[in-house]
């Protein structure tokens, strides 16, 4: 049988990482075994769901390149197939119709917390068949009493759940839309789902999924549970401590493959390799390799595989993914190759090249105290002229250049440096000062330091 997965994000919000990760562990799988990757949005909760947040999850995807094969497949335009399916389960006596009102529900609550006790459906409508006429109800799937229900899990091992834990869970509601644990069951057995792999947060559905499947007779999926994302403190991963959508971090400059990495690498290895590249990772990936512990979201390593990924991009591709407009006079493929050296993402990198979009720059005003300092207009000036008469603006003689005037005039490299790179560049972020020269060249580094000089 072929490998079949399927991601099914709920258009609540924006994806998140939690989900975007089980997203790379099912996509990362089924490229491994050759398999089809489908695309489901679970949108039977319609109060939360929106078009917007649809939108942003479907954007954010194909920004990250996870391409689904099929789909995606809207669950709110099925409806008549579970409310169909749900009836059947009905009229085998695997379900039946709760006419319990909500406010009846809410009594039967705070009753229970009052006496400090766990609420439970009392099983008021399993067994009546005098149903009264015109008044909503729901369904309710009729949970077998005094069942263990088993399945094994590829991470976690054999699981075992007693039926008497479990409700009689509502699996159609008042309104026709199907309940998650429904739904998903309905959709995972037409689709011939072979494996799940999701958060862990859903183990406690899977008992009650289990028992769907059995009422119409379907095979369930492999399931693999994995760890969920903490932040640094801990806690379930939230705004408080570092939880960002996939478009806060697209906006911030962050790489789509430095995201499938990190977010791979958070519960998943191979050995002490922290870098891979798509292919390897689908060619690498083993889902027994996946780990129980959970896994805390760290921002900072995210940034230094960001900037791992950024070494690696070909000039012309970097400079395709940045908004600057280099002037002609600058030698881009430097500005790009100095640039992306010490770049922890793609905003950082157009703030240090802001320098060389033209022919002269301003001073932030943060930055003129240091051009105030004793004795350095006469450093630039003296430097100036060593300047004007050097023939070749490589790294190389540059470096020769500065360092012979620094030693005949017994200066710290910072008592030129630092001046002249706010002189050359309008600020202190950009490349090394040696490269900040060549880039510009000999005519621009001239001009700048003349209107320094109003020579």
């Amino acid at each position: 049988m072929s490998t079949i997965t399927r991601f099914a994000p709920s258009p609540t919000g924006s994806l998140h990482l939690g989900a975007v990760r089980t997203a790379i562990f099912n996509f990362l799988f089924t490229k491994k075994n050759k398999g089809k990757f489908i695309l489901r949005i679970e949108d039977t909760d319609q109060e939360r769901s929106t078009d917007d947040s649809l939108n942003e999850i479907l954007k954010s995807l194909k920004w990250l390149g996870i391409i689904h094969d099929e789909g995606p497949y809207v669950q709110s335009k099925k409806l008549d197939t579970y409310k169909k399916l749900a009836e059947e389960l009905v009229s085998k006596g695997l379900a039946y119709r709760c006419f319990m009102t909500n406010e009846e529900i809410e009594q039967l609550k705070d009753q229970a917390k009052k006496e400090k006790k766990i609420y439970k459906y009392p099983k008021t409508w399993r067994d009546k068949t005098d149903h009264p006429e015109d008044l909503s109800y729901v369904v309710r799937f009729k949970t077998p009493e005094n069942r263990t229900i088993e399945f094994h899990d590829t991470l976690r091992g054999k699981i075992k759940i007693t039926s008497n834990n479990l409700d009689d869970f509502v699996i159609l509601r008042s309104d026709g839309y199907p309940t998650y644990n429904f739904s998903t069951v309905i959709d995972d057995a037409e689709m011939e789902i072979t494996n799940v792999i999701r958060g862990e947060d859903h183990l406690s559905n899977t008992s009650k999924q289990i028992l769907i499947f059995e009422s119409f007779n379907k095979k369930p999926p492999t399931f693999t549970h994995v760890s969920m994302i903490l932040g640094k403190d801990k806690s379930k991963l939230s705004k408080r401590n570092g939880s960002k959508s996939i478009d806060d971090f697209r906006k911030e400059g962050i790489l789509p493959i430095a995201i499938l990495n990190y977010l791979a690498r958070l519960g998943w290895s191979h050995g002490d390799q922290e870098i891979f590249t798509l292919k390897e990772m689908v060619s690498l990936f083993d889902i027994d390799n996946l780990t129980k512990s959970p896994a805390i979201f760290d921002e900072n390593k995210l940034r230094w595989v960001n900037s791992q990924h950024i070494k690696e991009l070909e000039n012309e591709d970097l400079l395709k993914m940045i908004q600057i407009d280099f002037h002609d006079k600058v030698n881009i493929n430097l500005a790009l190759s100095a640039a992306k050296a010490k770049g922890k993402d793609l905003l950082s990198i157009e703030q240090s090249l802001k320098f060389c979009e033209n022919e002269l720059i301003s001073i932030n005003n943060e930055f003129k105290e240091d051009l105030l300092e004793i004795g350095t207009e006469e450093i630039i000036r003296g430097f100036y002229n060593e300047l004007l008469s050097l023939e070749s603006f490589e790294i190389d003689n540059i470096k020769s250049c500065m360092n012979a005037f620094l030693d005949k005039r017994n200066l710290k490299m910072k008592e030129l440096a630092l001046p002249l790179r706010i002189i050359l560049t309008g600020s202190k972020a950009s490349p090394g000062i040696f490269e900040v020269i060549s880039i510009l060249g000999k005519e621009l580094s001239i001009k700048r330091i003349s209107s320094y000089l109003e020579l």
